[in-house]
């Protein structure tokens, strides 16, 4: 049997967006509050809505912080992988979860991505 190429399907949960966006009402790297502000998918692969994948940031995907990191920014990225590696322990569990218990694999994915350690 031949595998199927395409990806596995998003997982979505509006809910649970709709609770972030109540719960994280600021930038998680700025600090910045008010209307502009988007949830940033840590792992865009697979792209999973679960709140151990996810991050406030002030923007929209092409304006503002989120913008900066969505462009590829390595400032950027280094300023959220610090505050991932240092506030946020899920994200480093979902990864770990995600490279099927690799940590290694985990850890050199983030620095690729982020530019800094995730342990």
């Amino acid at each position: 049997m031949t595998p199927d190429p395409k990806p596995p399907k998003r997982v979505r949960d509006p809910e649970l967006m709709r609770a972030l966006h109540v719960e994280w009402r600021e930038c998680a790297v700025t600090g910045e509050t008010g209307p502009r502000l988007s949830l940033h998918h840590v792992s865009k692969h697979p792209r999973s809505d679960v709140r151990e994948n996810l991050v406030m940031l002030e923007g929209d995907g092409t304006t503002g912080f989120h913008g900066r990191i969505e462009a590829g920014d390595p400032k950027a990225l280094r300023r959220l992988g610090a505050y991932l590696r240092r506030n946020r322990p899920d994200v480093r569990e979902y990864l770990i979860r995600i490279h099927k218990g690799n940590l290694v694999a985990a850890d050199a994915w983030f620095q690729r991505v982020y530019g800094t350690e995730l342990v």
